[in-house]
């Protein structure tokens, strides 16, 4: 698989106590992940950030004591989707084997979705908020994440539904946050695979309004596109914002 198309998308991080030089020089014929995502119409995909790490080149860092101590490195790179001819996917290639002296190794990728058209939702939104999912190569800890992971193997090929959700700000009863609405803290850790297929499905006639209690400590009142009303206290991640049960308040 060609991975010289991530090749140009190299730059430097500075690895302080590292001597050799920090650059990534995947092998020619090294192995590459396939990372497509089904891309909605109304869909932004937004670039990835994959994150290499290397135990030869480590970071030095200060724990809270003042003491020294350390942690494998990591390199940073933004490397966006291109769009698959003939096709609704956009897609790129990823070395595992991010080479160089420091022998980076690919340890997670992280990117986002949002929608691309806010306005479409009424003029008062003002805010757009993506969602977002990880991959995991390897057990350094990612970005973002509650520490729980699903592992999945070989090919891999993930659907999840997404509905908009628009909050009203407490701050500014003129201005609405728009927010793709989900699974949260999406997260995988990947076992030997050199493909990944991410297809995001978009029900974008089912709009949940979220309005914020009028006395502090209250609940969010969530209105539902068959017009139920229900206070919720735990919002935005509680049972009442999951999508199946979004989906039963939508007939």
């Amino acid at each position: 698989m060609k991975i010289a198309n991530v090749l140009y998308l190299l730059p430097l991080l500075a690895l302080s106590g590292c001597a050799l030089s920090e650059n990534l020089s995947p092998p020619a014929n090294g192995k590459a992940v396939k990372v497509a995502v089904v891309k909605p119409a109304d869909v932004d995909i937004l670039p990835m950030d994959v994150i290499y790490r290397s135990e030869k080149c480590r970071d030095k860092i200060f724990t809270s004591t003042g003491a020294i101590n350390s942690r494998a490195g990591y390199h940073l790179l933004t490397v966006p989707f291109n769009p698959e001819k003939g096709s609704d996917r956009v897609s790129n290639n990823i070395a595992l084997d991010g080479g160089g002296q420091c022998e980076w190794k690919l340890s997670n990728i992280k990117f986002d979705f949002q929608y691309h058209n806010m306005k479409k939702f009424g003029a008062g939104v003002k805010r757009s908020i993506p969602s977002d999912i990880v991959f995991v190569f390897d057990r350094n800890a990612p970005p973002r994440g509650d520490g729980h992971y699903d592992d999945v193997y070989g090919v891999i090929e993930i659907k999840k539904n997404y509905y908009p959700l628009i909050r009203k700000k407490n701050t500014d009863e003129e201005m609405l946050v728009l927010r793709v609405q989900g699974q949260p803290m999406l997260t995988y850790r990947v076992h030997d695979a050199n493909s990944i297929v991410f297809e995001p499905i978009f029900h974008s006639d089912m709009v949940v309004n979220a309005v914020p209690p009028k006395k502090k400590g209250g609940g969010y009142t969530l209105i539902y596109p068959n017009g139920d009303e229900i206070i919720d206290r735990y919002f935005p991640n509680s049972e009442k914002t999951k999508y199946e049960f979004v989906k039963q308040k939508s007939r």
